[in-house]
């Protein structure tokens, strides 16, 4: 169910209700109630206050707000999870950037409860954010993507007590972004790690310029402009990627020799029995025929690895095993390749199937 700003609903746990001021998360909001307060409330604990279907309107409750409750939205920030920053003072002069940050829930007793992870982009650019994890086995797991306005941040996640080990060694990875710059600016790739260890010592919960909570924030980085070798580093890679672009499209517009054999996108089936490759071989020799076989069989191994097959069979029967041979020490020549003897089940003893990696 989609909420936005501005939304009146009411609560499933307990009376009353009130209108949704913030988007905090994908499954946290933040409601004004009619006291005045605003609560963050889980999106399964809240339905709408108002319905337009005829069996549910007698349910509905309107919750009014004061003028100076009533949601501050600007038309193209409705439903937006940014949170703009304001400015605190704070002994510790925060550099400009983006910043990581563990907010424990309970600001007097900071050694316990859960915590809140946000992103906080402090800087005059809005950001298009992605943040991974790294689990303990080496894979990694995404947790969060989207945007972050200008000088604000958005609420990734909360964690547990007992879940923070799971969440303290991951990469952030952003793209800094304004309509109107003298300069094109580098993304940012930060990785990130955070030792048990400071969430047990109080002093490592600081104040900042821009958090009226105390946290433990993680600097990641800011926007840089590329500096001379970086430019024609850029420079060199977009030529590069252009004369790649026109070489594909060339390939592209032609014809596929594959195109015959091919059973799905990915893999192809090709007869090399002489008689599926020419109508009347009557005339020809055992080494004409082998080298026929043989021409059939590189155009299709080639024309497969340019359009990424990733599986080709090849049936070229028992024979003396003359051609099975030459394609063994032919693909011998490819170091991304494998080859097996295929299916016996469905090929018999005569097709070789070979993996293109």
């Amino acid at each position: 169910m989609k909420y936005k700003i501005g939304d009146k609903v009411k609560f499933l746990n307990e009376v009353g209700g009130g209108i949704i001021q913030k988007i905090i998360s994908p499954t946290m909001v933040s409601v004004a109630n009619q006291d005045g307060f605003d609560l963050p409330v889980l999106i399964s604990e809240i339905i709408f206050a108002e319905s337009d279907n005829p069996t549910e309107k007698v349910f509905n409750q309107n919750f009014e707000l004061s003028a100076d409750q009533q949601p501050k939205v600007a038309e193209n920030e409705e439903g937006s999870r940014s949170i703009k920053l304001q400015r605190f003072s704070s002994l510790h002069k925060n550099a400009f950037g983006i910043y990581l940050g563990y907010i424990p829930h309970d600001q007097v007793w900071l050694l316990k409860d859960a915590v809140d992870l946000y992103l906080f982009n402090y800087t005059d650019f809005e950001v298009v954010y992605n943040l991974t994890m790294e689990e303990e086995n080496g894979t990694f797991s995404g947790i969060d993507y989207g945007s972050i306005d200008p000088f604000s941040k958005v609420h990734i996640t909360t964690i547990e007590r007992n879940e923070l080990e799971m969440n303290l060694k991951g990469y952030a990875q952003t793209l800094f972004f304004k309509e109107i710059g003298s300069q094109i600016r580098l993304p940012l790739h930060a990785p990130f790690q955070v030792k048990m260890q400071r969430f047990l010592e109080k002093e490592s919960y600081t104040p900042t310029n821009f958090s009226a909570e105390r946290g433990i924030f993680i600097y990641l980085g800011k926007s840089f402009s590329p500096d001379t070798a970086q430019q024609d580093l850029l420079k060199k890679d977009s030529q590069l990627l252009e004369k790649q672009q026109v070489k594909i499209a060339q390939i592209v517009s032609e014809d596929s020799f594959i195109a015959p054999y091919k059973t799905d996108r990915f893999t192809a089936e090709v007869d090399l029995h002489i008689e599926s490759i020419v109508n009347d071989h009557s005339k020809m020799d055992k080494g004409e025929i082998l080298e026929t076989q043989k021409n059939l069989f590189l155009r299709c191994l080639e024309s497969g690895m340019a359009e990424k097959l990733q599986k080709i069979i090849f049936i070229h029967g028992v024979g003396n095993g003359s051609l099975k041979n030459e394609i063994a020490q032919t693909l011998k020549q490819y170091p991304n390749i494998h080859y097996f003897d295929a299916s016996m089940r469905k090929y018999g003893c005569g097709a070789t199937e070979v993996l293109i990696k």
